[in-house]
């Protein structure tokens, strides 16, 4: 009688320190617990629970947002480039110096959106990888618990069990 009374105790008094939930990334979204995040909030999120995920959602963020400046700005310079380069060919425009500006302008402008690109698969993947670490550190860890209960002699103890 006493050992089902004990084991009453136990179920009834198992105190749980849960891991956290994990993240689930659905497109550019975050979803933890039911509730949608989007990159600036999920990036808040990261501060306050585990700062090394912070750490590397916040370079790739930074990152992403230079891929997206470069990717523009290569877009416009090559297309004025390759404006000034149409124009040349079909006659509207005379001057050797005009081929050599446009070419310029179309590769630099193609180079600058190649790197604008690069910037944003590596962003986007430190921004990921935020997410898988934040799994890793927060969501994987054992469940804890604080077991108060009766022992074999009747007197109460306490158990640390995962």
């Amino acid at each position: 009688m006493k050992k089902l009374f004990a084991m009453c105790v136990l179920g009834m008094f198992a105190l749980s320190m849960m891991a956290q939930s994990p993240v689930y990334r659905v497109g550019d979204k975050y979803m933890i617990d039911g509730n949608m995040m989007d990159k600036r909030e999920f990036k808040g999120y990261l501060k306050n629970t585990c700062p090394e995920a912070f750490e590397l959602f916040n370079n790739g963020y930074k990152l992403g947002i230079a891929g997206w400046s470069c990717f523009g700005v290569g877009l416009a310079v090559n297309s004025v480039g390759s404006t000034l380069l149409y124009s040349y060919l079909r006659g509207n425009i005379k001057g050797k110096y005009m081929l050599d500006i446009s070419s310029t302008l179309t590769s630099l402008g193609a180079s600058t959106t190649i790197a604008g690109i690069t910037c944003l698969a590596v962003g986007y993947t430190r921004m990921h990888k935020a997410a898988d670490l934040y799994n890793i550190e927060k969501a994987q860890r054992p469940d804890l618990r604080w077991v108060f209960g009766l022992n074999s002699r009747g007197d109460m103890a306490m158990a640390l069990q995962f």
